[in-house]
């Protein structure tokens, strides 16, 4: 629990730091993979899965798009964060279940009952110790 919260208090500050403009955004480097991939291709892939998965409307994207961006962006800064001070696997999985349980909450403003169910239900699946 104790790697949990001190994982929301780097989120919180990293959002309150957070001032980039979206295409600055798009263009950065994703922490993780050292083939060029940007956080924008992130978010393009998981737009897509996320579009087919849950039937998003046309209505829908521009939201949803966001909502994947802000949780892309928040998870690529706190791994930044916290690389000088080395990760292991519960720190990396502690920063995931905050940054996707934000995204499921963030999601559920403009998903219909049925979409959300989908999403929770996944959600779950993947982040057991998670409070959706």
């Amino acid at each position: 629990m104790k790697i949990v919260t001190s994982v929301v208090a780097l989120l919180l500050v990293i959002s309150s730091s957070f001032a980039q403009t979206p295409s600055s955004v798009e263009n950065e480097k994703f922490v993780f993979l050292g083939n060029g991939v940007t956080v924008g291709m992130i978010v393009k892939s998981v737009l897509k899965a996320d579009k087919q998965r849950l039937k998003l409307t046309d209505q829908q994207l521009p939201k949803a798009k966001q909502i994947i961006t802000d949780a892309t962006v928040k998870y690529n800064e706190g791994v930044k964060k916290m690389k000088p001070k080395g990760l292991d696997k519960n720190k990396l999985r502690a920063l995931a279940i905050v940054v996707e349980t934000e995204k499921v909450h963030a999601y559920k403003a403009i998903l219909t009952p049925e979409q959300y169910a989908i999403l929770v239900a996944q959600h779950k699946k993947t982040y057991p110790e998670s409070n959706v």
